[in-house]
């Protein structure tokens, strides 16, 4: 198996690629496994990372982290998924298993299969500081407001936990408060083996980076008694924890031109909610790639901030922008691909869900299908694809047979650039992310800047329409 310094489990596709950039702060490469419950996980297994494909190969400070894609899968589905990743991550001294901040998704099941999986005692803190989700007597509480209290669930099937150690519901926790955690490493340690001691998940008061800092250092230390493999549980905030507490790569060539520079992880964190503003792009990061003419921008998601989004990017340069209908969508995803392949190989083209039809979250899953099965046959028309929602770019990723990313940079908060086999760019960000002027960013990080006087064209699969207008609240894929 390949040495590895840190392991990251995602189970979203966009989440995975943020924590996988951030630790190009320590390491030169940074790779994206798409795990999956069909046998290629097993060729994923033996012989990825390797070090013709990914560049981690024997080097001890080598980063993997796999997407499992599981928040949306069926709960038994879910766990054999964590399951098989965890065979790819098994020889790191520290894995993280990456949850949503919000409590989202399979929590329980998912660090129970990877705990056994992995014969290793998880210590959770699912703090995420610069979002403002701290936990504090074991409550997460989302800008000064306890998680339950608010409507961030409003579209889940069952209501928001009302502490952390529901959402890890059956497992046994137990609380290492605030105080505990204030007092330092070494009192934190000393309860984290109180608690291995005695059969419990250890869950974690942290209100600063600072505090999952210790939460890190402090599991590093308890496991150092035990076998010296550690898990951690906990929003991408642990994983930069996690990623600071690696040597820096002092091996590390130039970049390429696009690429981010160093900075601390906490400047860039967080594609985990809706209406989060990025940070601004350095001037190395706002350079263009160079060598890409076309992208095609797929979003899989109906966020409010989207048509602005698509207004701006339209005044800012030429832009297709084709708005599907869901159920037209759902009936004949064949009709969009062919009115994709009729478009040129350069400039801009957007493949947008109509903000005025009716959302139907049940049907979300089949959606997402649909519009994958729509535009993966012409995705390799374009040098670069920005595929927005975690759900849809692995929907797209999946039907293309792609197993891996190797990650070039994140350019923005939550809006990371990889590479595929082949060569051609991928560009995935959270759904309901961006403010008003953030496409037409990565578009001029992708393109460059544009002296053309924009034509922007917008068509539903039926009529010609205006800038679309936001329906709040309608969104058909919420796995940011």
């Amino acid at each position: 198996m390949t040495a590895l310094a840190l392991g990251i489990v995602a189970d979203d596709l966009s989440g995975a690629a943020e924590c996988a950039a951030h630790a190009l702060v320590r390491v030169s490469r940074s790779t994206v496994v798409l795990s999956t419950l069909s046998p290629d996980i097993a060729r994923a297994a033996g012989h990825r990372p390797d070090a013709s494909t990914t560049g981690v190969g024997d080097d001890p400070r080598a980063v993997l982290t796999v997407d499992t894609d599981s928040r949306r899968l069926p709960h038994a589905d879910a766990m054999r998924a964590v399951r098989a990743a965890a065979a790819l991550v098994t020889t790191a001294p520290v894995v993280v298993k990456k949850v949503d901040s919000l409590l989202r998704g399979h929590l329980a099941a998912e660090v129970a299969a990877l705990a056994e999986e992995l014969q290793r005692t998880p210590v959770v803190a699912v703090a995420n500081p610069a979002l403002e989700r701290v936990v504090v007597d074991g409550v997460l509480h989302v800008g000064g407001t306890p998680l339950h209290h608010t409507d961030l669930w409003a579209v889940e099937p069952t209501p928001a936990p009302d502490r952390v150690a529901a959402a890890l519901h059956p497992l046994a926790t137990v609380l290492v408060p605030h105080t505990t955690v204030l007092r330092g490493v070494e009192a934190v340690t000393a309860a984290l083996d109180e608690a291995a001691r005695t059969g419990f998940v250890a869950v974690c008061d942290a209100v600063t980076d600072a505090d999952l800092d210790v939460v890190h250092a402090a599991a590093v230390a308890a496991s150092a008694g035990q076998d010296g493999r550690t898990l951690l549980v906990g929003s991408g905030a642990l994983a930069d924890a996690a990623v600071r507490a690696l040597p820096p790569d002092q091996g590390r060539g130039p970049r390429l031109a696009g690429q981010a520079t160093d900075h601390a992880p906490a400047e860039v964190r967080g594609a985990e909610t809706e209406g989060t503003t990025p940070s601004a792009p350095s001037a190395q990061s706002a350079r263009s790639v160079g060598s890409v003419r076309s992208v095609l921008i797929v979003l899989g998601s109906r966020a409010p901030g989207l048509p602005a989004q698509l207004e701006r990017l339209a005044t800012a340069r030429s832009t297709h922008t084709i708005l599907l209908e869901p159920d037209r969508l759902r009936l004949d995803p064949g009709a969009v691909c062919a009115q994709l392949a009729e478009r040129p190989r350069e400039g801009v083209v957007v493949v947008a869900l109509d903000p005025t039809a009716p959302a139907d979250p049940s049907r979300s899953r089949a959606l997402t299908e649909s519009l994958a099965a729509a535009v993966s046959p012409v995705l390799d028309r374009f040098d670069a694809a920005f595929l927005s929602g975690g759900e849809t770019a692995r929907a797209v990723l999946d039907r293309l047979d792609v197993h891996d990313l190797d990650v070039v940079a994140e350019v923005e908060t939550g809006t990371v650039v990889s590479r595929r086999p082949g060569g051609r760019l991928v560009v995935t960000r959270p759904g309901s992310f961006g403010d008003p002027t953030s496409l037409a960013r990565v578009v001029e990080h992708l393109l460059g800047p544009t002296t053309a006087p924009p034509q922007a064209s917008s068509h539903r699969t039926s009529s010609t329409t205006t800038a679309p207008r936001a329906t709040p609240g309608a969104t058909t894929e919420e796995n940011s």
